[in-house]
């Protein structure tokens, strides 16, 4: 086992979890709290998951691809004991050897390539920002101190163009400048507009609406008048 890969896939299953809404009802135990519960399976596994929310389904009746993969971005597999609870085991040596490699070799690695792959098919080999199909690269949403390239979930990647994907680092670090003067329950709204306005108003009048947010109210309200109107289209 390793304590270390153990604390990041932990970590970042929290992230992801939260970000995709799954983090209803979820548990974490270490393998000696979860002893002391006496339960039937799972006592050789390294860390246990309970769930009876949104991952529990996911796990079951959904889509889970995501999930798994993201564990075995860490050297784990993981497998059910009961519908409700999920036992994470350490597999792979190879990340015990990867911290004399450069960013560079990293990229190299069949765990990247094999990520990137994916992302690139995902995006019809496209750029997501200008549907340019000329020298795409995969972008980080964001990095984590320690992680590998191939340890984030998928849906923390972008394929972009080499044009966009320069003008998307030096955006994305204005927003982050920005954000230090924000307290975190405005954070929290900007989430909630991002996983939940955009899956009631189309994206094209949200973001108007946004862009409208000066002086100019007559403007603002006719563009917040679309949006309704739009939305009552949508659903």
């Amino acid at each position: 086992m390793s304590n270390s890969q153990q604390d990041k896939l932990i970590k970042i299953l929290k992230i992801w979890l939260k970000k995709n809404e799954l983090d209803g009802d979820i548990q974490f135990y270490t393998i000696d709290e979860w002893k002391q519960r006496n339960e039937e399976y799972l006592n050789d596994s390294e860390f246990v998951i309970t769930t009876e929310g949104g991952l529990n389904f996911m796990l079951n009746y959904g889509d889970s691809d995501e999930f798994y993969d993201l564990v075995d971005s860490f050297g784990y597999y993981c497998e059910l004991g009961h519908s409700w609870n999920i036992g994470f085991y350490y597999d792979n040596i190879e990340n015990e050897k990867k911290g004399t490699l450069t960013y560079s070799q990293k990229l190299k690695d069949y765990r990247w390539q094999n990520k990137r792959k994916y992302i690139l098919e995902r995006a019809n080999n496209k750029c997501e920002d200008c549907n340019s199909t000329l020298n795409l690269q995969i972008h980080h949403c964001y990095y984590m101190y320690g992680y590998e390239p191939w340890e984030y979930p998928f849906d923390s990647f972008r394929c972009l163009c080499i044009a966009c994907h320069t003008k998307r680092g030096l955006t994305e670090q204005v927003l982050r400048g920005h954000l230090a003067s924000l307290k975190t329950n405005e954070l929290d709204s900007l989430i909630h507009l991002v996983s939940t306005g955009l899956y009631w108003y189309p994206r094209k009048e949200i973001f108007s609406l946004l862009s409208s947010l000066k002086h100019n109210q007559t403007k603002m309200k006719k563009v917040f008048a679309k949006l309704l109107t739009k939305r009552f289209e949508q659903h």
